[in-house]
């Protein structure tokens, strides 16, 4: 669902906090076995056909690059590419291979959790997504990439940032925000940088064209963030309304 200017007073799309998100999510694995590589699966498939459904067949032509972080965040942007690589390769009737690359701005080793390390797994099989990593290349190669890139899907970080941003995070984020007009940005779940309960701009942050939020959007989506978050969507991905009892709801 697309947001419209009344979002936050629709009803099951209230804002909700990054803590409260995180507890809905542990009560969906714990109580109702929906595990979180479910949630990761659909995040990732509602990101693809939202690309797909923007850019329509054009899609077949554009260099798409997917620059992920440790976490979930940039698990979901996985995902999202593993879909996207599918449907062109299905529809694309050149000789022209698809121009998608991934990049880790991290060692394979620090990737946080089991979804993410999964998902990277199947992302290093596939010959039509190029791979890249904080140790196989540099970041002026990384900048290099982003830099002829027509649609750049940021999965840096989630809704665990909420301080000062190291490298080499920092200098790819300042570098993402010179693509801005030239390079379609969609960030996934929140704008890196931005903190996700307040809106608060600490250090610096990712300004998106579209952001791509789950379940509900977050406060920090309506405090003071406008001008980096453009097109605000809700998408839902299966999580069992249940899992809000005690946590959004009283009964």
């Amino acid at each position: 669902m697309e947001t419209k200017e009344n979002l936050d007073s629709i009803k099951g799309f209230e804002p909700i906090s990054s803590d409260q998100m995180y507890q809905i999510e542990n009560n969906g694995e714990n109580e109702f076995s929906m595990k979180k590589i479910l949630m990761m699966e659909n995040a990732g498939s509602r990101i693809a056909d939202f690309v797909i459904s923007e850019f329509g067949d054009t899609i077949l032509n554009k260099s798409i690059i997917a620059v992920c972080g440790k976490g979930n965040n940039g698990g979901d942007a996985l995902v999202a590419m593993r879909h996207l690589s599918g449907y062109i390769l299905a529809k694309n009737l050149s000789e022209k291979p698809p121009q998608l690359a991934v990049i880790l701005l991290c060692s394979p080793n620090d990737l946080k959790t089991s979804e993410a390390i999964s998902n990277w797994k199947i992302i290093e099989k596939i010959d039509s997504i190029k791979t890249y990593t904080m140790k196989s290349c540099t970041l002026e190669d990384i900048k290099e990439r982003i830099k002829t890139s027509d649609i750049i899907l940021d999965g840096i970080f989630g809704t665990g940032i909420k301080g000062n941003i190291n490298e080499p995070y920092s200098s790819i984020i300042s570098f993402i925000n010179t693509r801005k007009g030239n390079s379609y940005v969609l960030s996934v779940d929140i704008p890196s940088g931005l903190n996700p309960d307040t809106g608060e701009i600490k250090d610096k942050t990712i300004i998106a064209d579209t952001t791509i939020t789950f379940h509900r959007p977050k406060h920090g989506h309506f405090n003071n963030a406008a001008s980096v978050i453009g097109k605000l969507i809700v998408k839902k991905i299966g999580i069992p309304f249940e899992t809000e009892r005690g946590v959004v709801n009283k009964n």
